[in-house]
Parts: C-alpha cells; sequence; structure tokens
C-alpha cells in the first residue's frame, strides 16, 4: 500500500484538531493507501509543536512589531486559562498514539523520504494550519519538504476573513508553489484569488467526509447505557460563553427539564452547567452523538452534530483577544442550509430541525471530496 504523508495540527488538546488528523488518514485507507501523520522531531514542550527554530522566529517577530506582543500575551493567557482534567490528557495521548499515530521525522529525514518512490503524495490540512495572523508561517504546512509535484492542499483554512499584511509575501510564495490547492471555506477560495491569482477547490472538513455510520465503526465506541438513557444537553464552548448563550441554554434546560453537561473543562463558580466529565476526542463524539442537544460556539462541534443530526446552536464565540473566526462556521452553515442556527434567537430554541438538505448537500460534498482525491494523488 503506498504511503501519503499528512501534514497538519494533531498535537495540544483540542478535539478538532485531533478527530481532523484522524479523519484524513481513515478517508485515505478507504482510498487504498496509507495515510502518514507526520510530526516533526525536537518539540521543547511535551505534546505540543514547539521547536526551538519556530520558538526563535516567533520572537524575532514580535520584537519587529511591538504592537503584537501584548495581544499575543492576553491570547496565551487566555488558553493557559483552560486548563484539561490529567484524565482528558491521558485520553488525548492515548488517541494520538493508537489512532493518529504519528511518525517522527526531522526536516532533513522527510525530505529524504519526499524524495524517495515509498510516498505518492503529500497532504497538506485541514485545520488552521494556515492561520492568516501566525507569527510561524510552517512549512512544514505548505509541504516545503516534498517535491513540488507531490504537494497537495487537502481543505486547510486560513481561520480569517483576510492575511495579515506581515504573511501575504510569504504565504503567496508557499501557495503559488501547491499545484493542487483545496481550501476549507469560500472566504479561503477569495484569499487565495486575490493572493495568487489562482482558483481554489471549495472542500468540507475531513471529519464530514466520513458519515456517522463511519465514525461510529472507527472509533469503536463502547455501548454506554448511562449515555444513550439520558436525556442531555451537550455545551461545548472553547471559550466562555456569552451571557446570552448561557440564557439560551438555561431555557432550553429548563424547557426541556435535562441537565448540561459541559465539555472540555469546568471553571470555577459556573453555575450554567451541571457537570463537566473527563473526555478525550472518541469521548467527545459519543457525548455529541448522544445528546438531545448541542450548544457550542466551534466548528467541529456544530459539524458533528450535522453529521449525527443532533439539534444544535452555535453562538458566536468570545474571542477576547484573539481575531474572529467565525467565517468558517458561517460558511459551513450556509452550505448545508443551517444558517439560522448561528446565534438563534430565543424563539428559535424549541423549534424541529429539519437535516434533509443538509444530509443531500452533504453526501454530495463527500464525493466531491473524494474525487478530488482520487484525481490528484492519480
Amino acid at each position: 500500500m503506498k504511503k501519503v504523508g499528512i501534514a497538519t495540527v494533531h498535537t495540544g488538546y483540542n478535539y478538532g484538531s485531533s478527530l481532523q488528523a484522524y479523519a484524513s488518514k481513515i478517508i485515505l485507507k478507504e482510498l487504498g493507501y496509507d495515510g502518514v501523520n507526520i510530526s516533526l522531531k525536537g518539540s521543547i514542550v511535551k505534546g505540543r509543536d514547539v521547536r526551538i527554530k519556530k520558538l526563535a522566529v516567533i520572537i524575532f517577530r514580535l520584537l519587529k512589531q511591538p504592537f503584537n506582543i501584548r495581544k499575543r500575551m492576553r491570547v496565551y493567557s487566555d488558553n493557559m486559562s483552560k486548563p484539561y482534567s490529567e484524565e482528558s490528557k491521558a485520553l488525548f495521548d492515548k488517541f494520538r498514539l493508537e489512532k493518529i499515530q504519528p511518525c517522527e521525522y526531522t526536516w532533513s529525514q522527510i525530505k529524504r523520504e519526499a524524495n524517495s518512490n515509498d510516498f505518492k503524495a503529500f497532504l497538506c490540512g485541514s485545520d488552521q494550519i494556515w492561520n492568516a495572523e501566525a507569527l510561524y508561517v510552517d512549512p512544514q504546512y505548505y509541504l516545503r519538504f516534498a517535491p513540488k509535484e507531490k504537494r497537495i492542499a487537502f481543505a486547510p483554512s486560513f481561520g480569517r476573513n483576510e492575511i495579515a499584511d506581515y504573511n501575504k509575501k510569504i504565504i503567496a510564495k508557499y501557495i503559488i508553489d501547491i499545484p493542487y490547492i483545496s481550501v476549507r471555506e469560500e472566504s479561503g477560495v477569495n484569499i487565495i484569488k486575490k493572493l495568487t491569482n489562482q482558483d481554489a477547490v471549495h472542500l468540507i472538513d475531513p471529519t464530514l467526509v466520513l458519515d456517522g455510520n463511519q465514525w461510529d465503526k472507527y472509533l469503536e465506541f463502547q455501548k454506554s447505557k448511562e449515555l444513550s438513557n439520558k436525556n442531555y444537553i451537550l455545551a461545548y464552548f472553547l471559550n466562555e460563553p456569552s451571557s446570552y448563550a448561557m440564557k439560551c441554554m438555561k431555557k432550553l434546560a429548563q424547557d426541556k427539564k435535562m441537565e448540561i453537561i459541559a465539555l472540555p473543562f469546568r471553571k470555577e463558580g459556573a453555575d450554567w452547567m451541571d457537570t463537566a466529565p473527563n473526555a478525550g476526542p472518541v469521548e467527545f463524539v459519543q457525548y455529541i452523538k448522544n445528546a438531545s442537544y448541542v450548544c457550542t460556539d466551534s466548528f467541529h462541534g456544530t459539524a458533528f452534530a450535522v453529521n449525527y443530526k443532533v439539534p444544535f446552536y452555535t453562538f458566536e464565540r468570545q474571542y477576547g483577544s484573539a481575531g474572529k473566526q467565525s467565517s468558517r462556521l458561517i460558511s459551513f452553515l450556509n452550505l448545508v442550509s443551517l444558517d439560522k442556527h448561528f446565534n438563534p434567537t430565543i424563539d428559535f430554541l424549541n423549534k424541529p430541525v429539519d437535516f434533509s438538505n443538509s444530509s443531500i448537500v452533504l453526501e454530495s460534498e463527500r464525493e466531491k471530496s473524494l474525487d478530488y482525491l482520487r484525481k490528484t494523488l492519480k
């Protein structure tokens, strides 16, 4: 079975990043390839991709952009204030080891492998690997180690509607050198056209290319009587929910007489949730599948709810110091004609959800993604 390398984010503790990395591996397997998640050696922080060269570039660019220092410190502080439990971290580590199965290389090693006949091609994507505001534009996520003809962009995301001025030149240079380009949002298609005058294909996130039955199969769910017999609202928020989101969840819980289960962490004194269990990527998907309702500010929280046809409401994320990233959510919800579920009104909460159109659209988009890979891998 020919190998296909995958350059994407799979370190750290993030459900969406972990699951999209695994999804690409499974999609390639079903197409007859051995998907290999690439991990560059040299991280100085366990479970993170913090290499010395990467850190040095970030510090250098921060010194040249003093206006960015305070903003970045606030973003870092916001992230550090959301710790996962040690039990949840252990479940993430297990998933990474057993499912994602990253292969570690130095830059020279992966360059050598890329030029050999062992690898048919390399994918970069999905997730926000082309982060428009990144202080380090990572060459691995633009496949700079691989021969040009082996480079394929598979639904990466910029995470923003615009590229920061300080990144335009280098990102344009890197993208021009990728012969097969697809992106995850319509805004990404527009960015690439403006930046390089090239046309990009709009594809769905890899987690959506697999349907609910495939996720059940590959995640090997254990039957959970506790979850399947329980009515609950799953609240998955990457940042503290807005007061309006809390108000909506409390009303929904009161009207439906359900408890609120919150992922991924519990904040002291939060009175809007009932419990916050330990959960890795497998448990995350299982909690969504078995929920009566999903309330979230997350792209992947929304994506899995739609995939499993679970009634959901998506709220504007409280980004704090970070730049807004709502374009990918709005793009997806427009695609599946469920845009009214973004920042819903209170009156909208009790209305039934019609997934008939989203199911038809997703089937078509899945085939589009698979067809793109079949053709580019040829």
